[in-house]
């Protein structure tokens, strides 16, 4: 099993002692440490962690101007924007990327993660907003236009890993913000390519678009190609009022929200998940602890 911190967790503090203390933790128990760069990492910070000795996996894209969007009609267009990140993967030697590659629109949407609802609303449009939130009506789930998109996003997943096969490319089910693509179960089914699952997003997907969130992830684990998934605790009650700052919370690991942690790493465990990344805003070895006394105490 492999157990990566995100970037996400290095945001505040001494990065080099968290990386030992949980690498240390990780290894004692007999499981591989990795990092995933996340797509808000900066050129300063990434000049600072790309000489250490660890494997690397790559939240794309990393240190360019545009995310990749694989709904824009030029296949070109979408090249352009993943290049970046190949070059990065090449020079880390790094085998795996994942991102998220379906946002309906034409428009570029700049990679300014910390103004992502921003960005977004620049980028799409503002039909697509649920009662002037920053969520999608799941109603544009059903038309023609989402469905032309959806089979664009497929199409050109196919020919990006045709151009890199020597990569495993992922692509991460969304958030469901406004003009976010893949959402539900059924979403990521359809692409028919490797997957990246995030639980912080499928539960709040779950709650908007009403379908059960366990069973979600079973269906995903047991459906598609899961090369790695994204833990952390959402925040966000089932009663959620589609308001800020609920949604997408990247908390620490918790017993004291709606989100049952154990049921999902039990669910991913029985599953034969063994590729989890901490996506936890200053994530530490508390929740490096979590996790491995949660995974060890269940049984199959």
């Amino acid at each position: 099993m492999k157990i990566e911190l995100s970037t996400m967790c290095f945001y505040h503090g001494d990065f080099l002692a968290k990386v030992k203390q949980c690498r240390n933790l990780i290894e004692s128990h007999g499981f591989e440490f990795g990092i995933q760069l996340h797509n808000s990492i900066t050129h300063d910070f990434y000049n600072k962690i790309k000489g250490l000795d660890v494997q690397f996996t790559i939240h794309a894209p990393v240190l360019s101007d545009y995310f990749i969007n694989l709904a824009n009609n030029d296949f070109q267009t979408v090249l352009a924007t993943f290049q970046n990140t190949a070059d990065i993967m090449q020079f880390l030697q790094s085998n795996v990327a994942l991102f998220h590659g379906f946002f309906m629109t034409q428009k570029p949407i700049r990679n300014d993660p910390a103004n992502y609802n921003k960005v977004l609303r620049d980028a799409v449009d503002n039909k697509y907003r649920l009662k002037n939130t920053r969520v999608m009506d799941p109603k544009f789930l059903e038309t023609e236009e989402f469905l032309a998109c959806q089979n664009t996003v497929k199409k050109h997943m196919k020919q990006l890993r045709e151009r890199y096969p020597y990569y495993t490319l992922c692509i991460e089910n969304d958030f469901p913000g406004i003009g976010n693509g893949n959402q539900t179960p059924e979403h990521m089914i359809s692409l028919d390519c490797p997957i990246w699952l995030d639980i912080g997003h499928l539960w709040a997907s779950a709650i908007l678009n009403k379908f059960d969130f366990y069973t979600g992830i079973d269906i995903i684990c047991k459906e598609c190609q899961v090369v790695g998934v994204h833990l952390n605790t959402n925040r966000t009650p089932l009663n959620w009022n589609l308001k800020y700052p609920d949604g997408d919370t990247h908390s620490h690991f918790s017993r004291a929200y709606d989100m049952d942690m154990d049921k999902i790493i039990g669910i991913l465990k029985k599953n034969h998940i063994t590729h989890f990344t901490i996506e936890v805003i200053d994530g530490d070895v508390d929740d490096v602890t979590f996790l491995i006394e949660t995974y060890e105490s269940i049984y199959q």
